[in-house]
C-alpha cells in the first residue's frame, strides 16, 4: 500500500495554473517524516503551529513574526524564510535519520486557469460539465495520475506484487461534503484505474504533518509549472531544485485546452469524468521508491 496525500496550491484572480500536488510514500517514511516534520515545527527558533509553503513565501500567516512588514520581507528576511522552508523539503528527500534511501516521489496536475476560464466563459455546456472552479477536474486527473503510478509499480514489480494506493486530501468548506461521493463515482467511472485505488480520505492540512508536505510539494509544482509555460518570469528556486536533484520530483503534467474541449465534448453536465485513457501513457521511465 502507497499512500497518497493530496493538496491544492493555485494562483488567485484565475492566472497562472491550478495545481494539485501529491506526495507519495509507504508508511513507515510517513510516519517518520510526521515525527520529524512535528519536531522541526517546534524548533525553538521557528516555533509555529503548521507548516505553509504559501505564508513562508509571503511572509504571513505563521511567517509573520519572522518579517517586520508582512507580505514584504526584506532580503535579509527573505533569506531567513527561505532557509525554514529548506529544513522543511529536506525532511522529505531524506525523511529517515542516517539513511540516504529515496522514500517519496512528487507529482503533480496543473490546469491552466485561462484556459478554463476562456472556455467555461463562452460555452455555457462546458461549464455545466466542468464546474465553475478546476478544482474537481485537477483533483480527480492528480488521482488518476497516482494510480498510473501505481500501474507502473505493479507492471515493474519482479515477485508480481500488486500496488494500491489509498488517498488523503486537504480538506475543502465547499467541495468536502461532496468529495466522498465524487471519488466513488471516479473509481466507478475509470475501471482501469480503479485497480489501483483503494480508500478516500479528507483531513485538515494544519493538523497533519504529511498534507503539510503535500502543500510545500503543489507550491513548488506550481511555480515550476508557471515558469515553464511562461505565466510567470524568473528560474526555478532552490526549494524546487532540492527536491528535483533527490530525485523526488517524478511527474508534472498539465492540461491543454484541446484536451479540455475534449472533456467537454464527452461528458454530459453532473456525470463523473472518464480519464481512464490517462492510464494507457507511457512516457518509457522507471518508476521507484
Amino acid at each position: 500500500m502507497i499512500w497518497s496525500y493530496l493538496d491544492e496550491s493555485f494562483d488567485m484572480g484565475g492566472r497562472g495554473v491550478f495545481v494539485v500536488g501529491a506526495l507519495l510514500g509507504r508508511g513507515g517514511p510517513i510516519l517518520e517524516l510526521e515525527r520529524r516534520w512535528q519536531k522541526l515545527r517546534k524548533r525553538p527558533d521557528i516555533d509555529i503551529d503548521y507548516f505553509k509553503a504559501s505564508e513562508c513565501w509571503r511572509g504571513d500567516g505563521q511567517f509573520a513574526k519572522f518579517v517586520k512588514q508582512p507580505r514584504h520581507p526584506t532580503d535579509k528576511e527573505r533569506e531567513k524564510l527561505n532557509s525554514i522552508s529548506h529544513s522543511f523539503l529536506r525532511l522529505i528527500t531524506n525523511p529517515l535519520p542516517f539513511d540516504s534511501t529515496h522514500y517519496f516521489i512528487i507529482q503533480g496536475v496543473g490546469v491552466i486557469q485561462k484556459d478554463f476560464r476562456e472556455l467555461i466563459g463562452t460555452n455555457s455546456k462546458a461549464k455545466a460539465v466542468l464546474g465553475d472552479s478546476p478544482h474537481r477536474l485537477a483533483y480527480d486527473m492528480a488521482m488518476i495520475q497516482c494510480a498510473w503510478t501505481m500501474k507502473q509499480l505493479s507492471n515493474e514489480n519482479d515477485e508480481g506484487e500488486e500496488y494500491e494506493t489509498s488517498f488523503i486530501c486537504d480538506e475543502h468548506e465547499k467541495y468536502s461534503a461532496l468529495a466522498l461521493d465524487a471519488y466513488r463515482n471516479l473509481k466507478l467511472n475509470n475501471s482501469e484505474a480503479a485497480k489501483y485505488m483503494d480508500s478516500f480520505a479528507m483531513k485538515d492540512e494544519k493538523k497533519l504533518e504529511p498534507l503539510q508536505a503535500a502543500d510545500a510539494s503543489a507550491f513548488e509544482v506550481r511555480r515550476a509549472l508557471n515558469i515553464s509555460l511562461k505565466q510567470w518570469p524568473g528560474e526555478l528556486r532552490k526549494q524546487f531544485n532540492l527536491l528535483a536533484e533527490a530525485k523526488a520530483m517524478f511527474l508534472i503534467a498539465h492540461t491543454s485546452k484541446e484536451q479540455l474541449e475534449w472533456i467537454v465534448q464527452n461528458h454530459e453536465p453532473g456525470e463523473p469524468f472518464k480519464l481512464d485513457a490517462l492510464m494507457q501513457r507511457d512516457f518509457n521511465k522507471d518508476v521507484r521508491f
